[in-house]
């Protein structure tokens, strides 16, 4: 199946992606990554993303697939036509994505990271330089190898206008050519 698995996510200074209790502040949002992660997302063939992530965050339509342990494998949300919950412990990724007849596409990942191991042929990764959360997760927390994410390498050109404002610092990762 070809699938590119994009990666996309937003870090603070020092490399926390939320609060100790999984929320992302809104002073790490801004407007004009915020744009650029929504356009992703809605050109992505199906945006994987974690239950808590789902629940904060209403989904606008597009097919979504729910990270979760609370189903056995993969099952409709009953709240939303347009997701699935699925439990990678019970039914492979590929299979789920049969299984909704996504057969080719960008899937966009979000907060979800670590299932999609040696996986990502690109992350899109904005820094801020300005934010600091002192305790929560950070986005690898087993460092780049471990994510698959040390293997990939900014695309040069890449958000040149998203650069001039001055609090962060977009980067877009791709695998080595050749």
């Amino acid at each position: 199946m070809p699938h590119d698995i994009v990666g996309h996510a937003i870090v603070s200074a020092d490399g926390k992606i939320a609060t100790a209790d999984g929320a992302m502040p809104a002073e790490l949002r801004n407007e004009l990554d915020w744009q650029r992660f929504q356009t992703h997302l809605d050109r992505a063939s199906s945006v994987v993303v974690g239950r808590p992530g789902h629940e904060r965050n209403p989904n606008p339509g597009r097919k979504r697939l729910v990270v979760t342990s609370t189903v056995a494998d993969l099952a409709l949300d009953p709240a939303d036509k347009h997701a699935h919950f699925w439990n990678p412990a019970g039914l492979s990724f590929d299979s789920a994505l049969t299984a909704l007849g996504i057969a080719e596409g960008t899937i966009a990942i979000t907060g979800v990271f670590d299932l999609f191991h040696e996986r990502f042929t690109a992350f899109d990764l904005a820094e801020s330089n300005v934010v600091l959360i002192h305790d929560g997760p950070t986005l690898l927390q087993h460092g780049p190898s471990a994510l698959g994410i040390g293997r990939l390498r900014p695309v040069p050109g890449q958000f040149r206008a998203a650069r001039s404002r001055g609090q962060c610092h977009p980067h877009a990762l791709a695998p080595p050519a050749g």
